[in-house]
């Protein structure tokens, strides 16, 4: 039996990590049986962070080699594209994990009002003594490392701008197909679910969630749509 490590369900999403959603929306869009084991702490991951799986004796870290593993095994989602189509998956892929996902954990851990929810449902049952340190170690680690990325150097305004960006060229792409894959979802599907769900149905309030919900209809339904028939 296949094993998913990954963050418990907050905020009203399935997980608040966009990648552990991501690997777990592929193994519901691909009809596959697996166990979902909570795990509080990613250093205790292979990698240092989470999702990782078990599968066949193999411990197998990071959301895109999960799924290139998975693909390998016979369950891959974009074999019914042709080559531009799983171009354009893999597009929309690094899009999604490589500057929406850093976008979501700017609004959440280094923007004040993000930041106020974050704390209190992720550290709000640490001992008090952690708390002291705990959640401010993390933070500016969090912050640092979006500094080194790049996107941190941004106002919160022109990261806006960014964003809007990213969300119209995946509302643009969708159209009016069902799924990113067409009329049956593709790996891009899981990518897209893991940062929209978090953006749209995530229950945390930050300018970028609001953006969301508010600009963008034909993503809002998209996301009713994969909840209503993956996650029901």
């Amino acid at each position: 039996m296949l094993k998913l490590y990954q963050f418990p369900a907050a905020f009203n999403v399935p997980n608040f990590s966009p990648f552990c959603l991501k690997v777990e929306t592929y193994l519901r869009m691909a009809g596959l049986d697996f166990q979902v084991r909570p795990v509080f702490d990613p250093r205790k991951a292979p990698k240092g962070k989470l999702p990782f799986i078990e599968l066949d004796g193999q411990v197998i870290a990071d959301s895109e080699i999960i799924l290139r593993r998975l693909k390998s095994a016979g369950s891959d989602l974009d074999a019914h594209l042709d080559a531009a189509g799983r171009a354009r998956a893999l597009c929309i892929t690094r899009l999604c994990d490589e500057h929406l996902a850093p976008l979501i954990l700017y609004f959440r851990w280094v923007d004040d009002e993000g930041w106020a929810q974050i704390r209190s449902v992720i550290f709000g049952t640490l001992p008090v003594p952690l708390q002291l340190f705990v959640p401010r170690l993390i933070r500016n680690r969090t912050r640092q490392a979006l500094r080194g990325q790049g996107l941190g150097r941004h106002a919160p305004e022109e990261l806006l701008v960014f964003a809007r960006e990213d969300l119209q060229a995946l509302s643009d792409q969708l159209g009016s197909s069902a799924f990113f894959g067409g009329e049956q979802p593709c790996s891009a599907d899981a990518a897209a679910y893991g940062v929209l769900a978090n953006l749209i149905i995530a229950t945390l309030e930050t300018p970028l969630n609001r953006m969301a919900r508010a600009e963008f209809p034909v993503l809002v339904a998209y996301c009713e749509r994969v909840r209503s028939q993956f996650w029901a």
